[in-house]
């Protein structure tokens, strides 16, 4: 097995294992890799030294250490206070996110924080334009909100 760095057009970094460069190569070409945060098919290697996982040629692995009882209690506080600074801070403009973002940059409307949802092509878009946006995790539940 062989582990590659992985970025998409929209700048998200991931991790992919695969049996061989050769693998990689003809999945990605083949347009079959696909960036987990956003559905971006427009994936590429970063510069890093690969990680190749042979059986038995590495020292075994250390045991692991004791998870942190609290880090769920963390994990969901940390959430709830990003959700709440988001939807106290920014505007949701829904599918018109990409557009409005654009109009923003240019100087078209006002300055101002907002959020929505793009597709794949739009982020890739909006990166292309230089247009300053980040994609959020669906673990803040913000797409659940009712319009």
């Amino acid at each position: 097995m062989i582990v590659y760095a992985l970025t998409c057009n929209a700048g998200h970094a991931f991790e992919g294992w695969y049996g061989s460069a050769d693998a990689f190569e003809k999945l990605r070409d083949a347009g079959h890799l696909e960036c987990p945060a956003c559905g971006s098919k427009r994936v590429e290697k970063l510069p890093s030294a690969p990680y190749v996982h042979t059986h038995g040629s590495a020292a075994p692995s250390p045991p692991p250490s004791e998870p942190d009882p609290n880090a769920a209690a963390i994990r969901t506080k940390a959430i709830g206070e990003l959700r709440a600074f988001l939807l106290k801070n920014t505007e949701d403009v829904g599918r018109e996110f990409a557009e409005i973002a654009k109009r923003i940059h240019y100087g078209e409307e006002e300055q101002r924080g907002i959020r929505g949802s793009v597709t794949p092509d739009e982020a890739a878009e909006l990166q292309d334009e230089g247009v300053d946006a980040f994609a959020v995790s669906s673990d803040l539940g913000l797409d659940e909100i009712q319009h």
